[in-house]
């Protein structure tokens, strides 16, 4: 996130995700499950399993 960026929605993502992923990773999952655009104006929260 850039500072001054206008957030205009925020979507959790309350199923466990692995974060060895990377940036890559979760713009694919973004754009190919949740069917959503990974550079619009959005924040997308991710979460990882509760050990």
């Amino acid at each position: 996130m850039h500072p001054g960026c206008r957030i205009d929605q925020v979507f959790l993502c309350r199923e466990p995700v692995d974060f060895r992923k990377s940036i890559g990773g979760l713009s694919v999952l973004v754009e190919q499950e949740l069917r959503l655009d990974p550079f619009g104006s959005a924040l997308y929260v991710f979460v990882n399993r509760h050990y």
